[in-house]
């Protein structure tokens, strides 16, 4: 995308639309809170009101994206519908915290991912993508019973130096093509 398109202002139209759609959302989900708590779902309003909220602000700000073509909205709503599909499946599962922490450690990762969909800023994203999916597939691995500490804590060791000698190269790559 280029400076000048995103430093336009929403058409009056378009803010319209961003703001008509998000009070929806979140009338729809404080409908559905209201229906737990008269036990129309059988869900305790308690419980399921963290849930909601998170998937209501995701899912404003992905529309808000999709209407705008704004790529931080995209990159926000995602960071708030991988902890609303956490806490759906915490609540409507066997499964817990203990075995879905990796997706938090993801939700960068995820992000950038969608966000290279709508921006094709493959090179950024990726590396974002990359930095932060590789450490929550390591995590993945021991939350799923797959491998221990004693693997995941050194094959993470190793990930970081790593890490960390692509960032040297890459610094000494750029300072000697400058000179």
């Amino acid at each position: 995308m280029n400076e000048e398109t995103d430093l336009n202002e929403l058409s009056p139209r378009k803010m319209m639309a961003c703001n008509i759609t998000a009070a929806l959302i979140v009338i729809a989900a404080g409908v559905f809170l209201l229906l737990c708590g008269v036990h129309v779902v059988p869900v305790r309003a308690s419980r399921a009101v963290v849930g909601t909220l998170l998937c209501a602000i995701g899912l404003s700000l992905l529309c808000s994206a999709l209407i705008q073509r704004n790529s931080v909205s995209l990159w926000l709503s995602v960071c708030f519908l991988v902890p609303a599909l956490i806490e759906l499946l915490v609540k409507a599962t066997h499964l817990g915290y203990v075995e879905l922490y990796p997706l938090y450690i993801a939700i960068p990762a995820l992000a950038s991912l969608c966000t290279m969909l709508l921006t094709h800023e493959w090179k950024t994203h990726g590396v974002i993508a990359a930095l932060f999916g590789v450490p929550a597939i390591l995590f993945a691995l021991k939350s799923s019973g797959l491998v221990g500490w004693g693997v995941t804590v050194p094959l993470l060791v190793v990930y970081a130096g790593a890490v960390m000698l692509v960032v040297a190269v890459v610094k000494a790559l750029h300072k000697k093509e400058e000179q």
